[in-house]
């Protein structure tokens, strides 16, 4: 009998170390460019004498980009529909932002049928692999190529649930449109089978937020749904032969796409020739995708001198090893400021934060942002030098799974000097929620700290076995 269980955990293993290392064409880093400029965007939700107000910029600019659109436009995205329990969205009044960039591209395709459009998918919108999106299919016969991310393809964030899925669950496959049970997330909507339960519970994800046309691209937060239609987002977008390469990063994540999809051989190739250099010494940007992004931020908080300051505007904060970075900047004199989303129990913000203030011995300072029913969706760190700043900022939230090569994600840096306009608006955007200029936007760590030794515990336990939901 041990002889057996021997072999089964061996069996176990040699299942679970294909998905131990980078899928090919992932975790990459860019060269750094020069640029003219670089445009940041923001959605923002918050109280105003008493009224809920709404600030919206960012799918405006999508859909600008996608109406200049003249060769192609790609969007490479987590989550593109409309579902949502009936409770939520009594609570926020939701924006059908699915169906409501899924007619823009009808309408593109019907006014221009020549520029090639591609999207990149997230299984959840099929909710893994259970039924076909109706969105989606009305887009693929008008003519959309679209590929669903293999999520077996890439890393296993909690290898105790998937070494057992890869070897006993995954080889009997995942037939779509004949499920029977209630969608455990959307009941509402399609019946899902328990093999695809089963498959979302690895629980891993094609993050990216990524949308670029021919001469742009547009790094968003924010994702095109109903759902996280009212969060506060932060998005940017530049033209620079970076473009390029992103376009290349990109090929590799279409490669990663099921066989049933239309982008599986990857994208046309482009030429970008008319992206040109620039000269500008005080603006420059480089590009990173999965685990690179969690190195190079935790890389650049460890150097982070005394007398310097990081401020910090996230969804999530969970990540081990950018916490252990964070208090260590602040015991030896770095300045920190976080604006963290407000999420009503404790996990991850709440004992993250208390741990930070209460680890410490040195200039720290946490707000929590003031939120309604909807989130602080951000994602974004800034370090500010005597004379430049480095920001950071894409799909991804500071957790384990989003930073350590386990799920698809996108991080622009941009190093700018402060008299760059991007510099500017960044800084201002940050202050505007740090002082609750024209508006209430953030509370103070006191009226929203919740400090329990218990959620001390489940953090370092969820985190470090991947089985939390952040």
């Amino acid at each position: 009998m041990k002889k057996y269980t021997i072999y089964l955990a061996a069996l176990l293993f040699v299942v679970n170390s294909c998905s131990l290392f980078s899928p090919k064409g992932t975790s990459n880093v860019s060269n750094v460019y020069n640029a003219d400029d670089v445009n940041f965007y923001y959605d923002l939700t918050y109280t105003k004498d008493g009224e809920t107000v709404y600030e919206r910029q960012i799918w405006d600019k999508a859909y600008k980009m996608l109406d200049e659109s003249n060769d192609f436009f790609l969007m490479d995205v987590f989550t593109f529909n409309d579902f949502i329990k009936k409770d939520y969205a009594e609570k926020i009044d939701p924006i059908y932002l699915g169906e409501e960039f899924a007619n823009k591209i009808l309408e593109k395709r019907k006014n221009d049928s020549k520029t090639g459009i591609y999207l990149i998918l997230d299984e959840n919108n099929t909710f893994y692999g259970a039924f076909d999106n109706d969105t989606h299919e009305k887009l693929r016969n008008s003519g959309v190529k679209i590929g669903y991310t293999d999520l077996s393809k890439i890393n296993d964030p909690i290898p105790i649930y998937s070494s057992v899925w890869r070897a006993f669950i995954q080889p009997f496959g995942n037939p779509k449109n004949i499920g029977t049970k209630n969608n455990p997330l959307y009941p509402d909507e399609k019946k899902v089978t328990t093999r695809s339960i089963l498959r979302a519970l690895n629980g891993k994800a094609n993050h990216r937020k990524v949308i670029m046309n021919e001469n742009e691209v547009l790094l968003p937060s924010a994702n095109p749904h109903a759902e996280g239609s009212r969060h506060s987002n932060i998005a940017f977008s530049f033209s620079s032969p970076l473009i390029k390469e992103i376009y290349a990063f990109e090929n590799a994540s279409a490669k990663l796409t099921k066989k049933d999809g239309d982008l599986v051989n990857g994208l046309p190739p482009k030429s970008f020739d008319n992206l040109k250099p620039s000269t500008n010494e005080n603006l420059k940007l480089q590009y990173f995708t999965e685990g690179k992004i969690g190195k190079t931020i935790t890389k650049e908080i460890n150097v982070t001198p005394t007398g310097e300051e990081i401020r910090v505007a996230q969804f999530f904060l969970s990540d081990r090893g950018v916490i252990t970075a964070l208090k260590k900047a602040i015991n030896r004199g770095v300045k920190v400021k976080l604006i963290l989303n407000n999420s009503p129990n404790g996990l991850p913000n709440k004992a993250a934060a208390n741990e930070i203030v209460n680890k410490t011995k040195g200039d720290v300072t946490v707000r929590f942002y003031k939120k309604n029913a909807e989130e602080y969706h951000s994602k974004m760190i800034m370090f500010l030098k005597k004379d430049k700043i480095i920001i950071f900022g894409g799909s991804t939230n500071f957790t384990r799974r989003n930073m350590r090569n386990y799920n698809l994600e996108d991080e622009l840096k941009i190093t700018a000097t402060y008299d760059q306009e991007i510099s500017k608006e960044v800084l201002d955007y940050f202050d505007r929620l740090w002082t609750n200029r024209d508006g209430e936007f953030t509370i103070d760590y006191d009226s929203g700290k919740i400090e329990s030794l218990k959620y001390s515990i489940l953090l370092r336990i969820m985190e470090t076995n991947g089985f939390g939901a952040f």
